[in-house]
């Protein structure tokens, strides 16, 4: 007689636990917009340069734009020196070549609408903000409304293309 409940305890135990493990990590795992929005934080931290930053923490920094940025990803800012595809590698040689003749550089995201299309792709509009000083000492200080298309890669949501979204003016 004792055994009987002792089973049922457990048969109606075991899947309440796994139930409720389901159930918390459908809660704690981060949405595609989340990782959408943690690729644009690691995308500006990666562009951005601290005053004497040293050259190991922007090696370190620029080795990551293959966490960034997808295999091939089509870039066009308006200006010759930014418009073409890229891999990962010609973006990491770009970055620091930029960050040679800046002294330092904030990026900056703000207004971000994000739209996913399931299961790979997504697109992002938002604006994006540039505050450099030059080595020379000339400070840039650039807004401009940008669009960007990301894919999904081993669960990994990458940039495949940014650029500056057109907007009519009067």
């Amino acid at each position: 007689m004792n055994i009987l409940p002792r089973k049922w305890f457990y048969l109606i135990l075991i899947p309440i636990l796994a139930l409720g493990g389901l159930s918390l990590w459908y809660l704690l795992r981060d949405s595609d917009e989340v990782q959408i929005r943690k690729t644009l934080r690691s995308l500006c931290d990666l562009a951005s340069k601290r005053e004497n930053e040293k050259n190991a923490i922007a090696m370190l920094k620029l080795n990551s734009t293959d966490k960034v940025f997808a295999p091939e990803c089509r870039i066009d800012f308006r200006h010759e020196m930014f418009a073409g595809t890229y891999t990962p590698a010609e973006l990491t040689s770009l970055l620091a070549r930029s960050r040679g003749i800046l002294k330092n550089c904030e990026i900056g995201i703000r207004d971000l609408s994000i739209t996913v299309e399931p299961p790979d792709k997504a697109s992002a509009v938002f604006t994006g903000l540039l505050n450099a000083t030059m080595n020379d000492g000339s400070r840039i200080d650039e807004v401009r409304e940008l669009f960007c298309t990301f894919v999904k890669i081993e669960d990994h949501w990458l940039i495949d293309s940014m650029s500056v979204r057109d907007i009519l003016e009067k």
